[in-house]
């Protein structure tokens, strides 16, 4: 079962869908915020999505729809919740799909799977672009970050009232393009940590020493970090029990729940050529959290990233899912191996 969110997707929605009906998802749950581009038309007709407008505020709305939906339909089932720009991929896709990774959680106590978000684009620049809706996202957009990420506490309120995960993702292209500001230049104990306790191999300490221990040493280094840090990171597998709660999007839950070691990931596919029509309509429809901040600091650098793209000398290009994790950005557990190798998906 899929939750999903959606607003003007139109363009998105057909591979989408693929990709999903692909993965095993036989029913999708869509929330159409007022879309006047077509959506409509694309999922009201489907046998296997059940569509339900609603023109309530999103930024007010989003947490209250997902937890509605899920504590009066789905409570005891596992719901994936992506965005329409997401696609979720795990360690043996494509050659297993959503069913037989969630036997491996049931089988190992699991109730949630932790995603790293990962931004694709394309080599040249996004205006000349030319996507087509149906086309792959993928071979459209092949070109990730391979470096640059960071696994780190939450600051401040957010990491006092999430349990779940512990520590998140951050970095990667979105805040190598929009996001600077810091506080103050980084220095050598700044750097050292970043590459080594907070590094994108890093692991999540087990011991409630360990975990002060993250806090305090997090706080030495925040201020050398962007102001403004998109999280990197959800949790959008989760096998629902009433009364879960998630944050405003599905990056953190209040509860603490079982994580998997292994990690998925969702390929981020943002900037597609109407990359700057998605950030204006944003900012005019302010339903985004906190005001939108995030793509007020898009603007200044959006006619350089349509015109010259987002590809860098540190891009590499998406092959399978080994791409990422040889670089930190999936995780793939012995234990899964071990269930992948008897399934003769490794």
């Amino acid at each position: 079962m899929a939750v999903i969110l959606a607003y003007n997707e139109a363009i998105r929605l057909p591979f989408f869908l693929r990709h999903y009906r692909e993965l095993g998802i036989s029913k999708f749950i869509v929330v159409d915020n007022n879309s006047d581009d077509g959506t409509e038309s694309i999922v009201s007709h489907c046998e296997d999505i059940l569509w339900l407008r609603t023109g309530l505020p999103y930024k007010e709305f989003k947490s209250k729809w997902r937890h509605l939906i899920c504590d009066r339909y789905l409570d005891g089932k596992w719901v994936v919740f992506p965005d329409v720009d997401e696609l979720l991929v795990f360690p043996g896709w494509p050659q297993i799909g959503v069913d037989t990774l969630v036997k491996y959680l049931d089988q190992k106590g699991y109730d949630c799977l932790f995603s790293t978000m990962v931004d694709m684009y394309p080599k040249g620049s996004l205006e000349d672009l030319a996507y087509k809706a149906g086309d792959s996202f993928i071979e459209v957009c092949p070109y990730f970050d391979a470096g640059g990420y960071r696994h780190v506490p939450l600051k401040g309120a957010g990491g006092r009232n999430f349990k779940t995960p512990m520590r998140h993702v951050f970095g990667g292209a979105r805040e190598r393009l929009f996001h600077h500001t810091a506080k103050r230049s980084q220095n050598v104990l700044d750097k050292l940590l970043l590459a080594t306790r907070f590094s994108i191999e890093s692991r999540v300490p087990e011991t409630d020493f360990g975990k002060y221990l993250d806090r305090r040493m997090f706080k030495l280094v925040k201020n050398g970090l962007p102001g403004v840090d998109p999280l990197m990171s959800k949790v959008p597998l989760v096998k629902w029990r009433k009364g879960y709660t998630f944050s405003g999007g599905v990056h953190n839950l209040t509860q603490e729940l079982k994580m998997a070691p292994d990690w998925g990931a969702l390929l981020h596919f943002k900037y597609l050529e109407d990359f700057k029509t998605k950030v204006d309509d944003a900012l005019d429809r302010q339903q985004h959290a906190v005001s939108s901040r995030f793509y007020k600091d898009y603007v200044p650098h959006l006619d350089r990233i349509m015109s010259e793209g987002a590809f860098f000398e540190g891009s590499e290009r998406f092959e399978n899912v080994q791409s990422l994790l040889n670089n930190g950005l999936m995780r793939k557990s012995p234990a899964l191996e071990n269930f992948l190798l008897y399934k003769g998906a490794t």
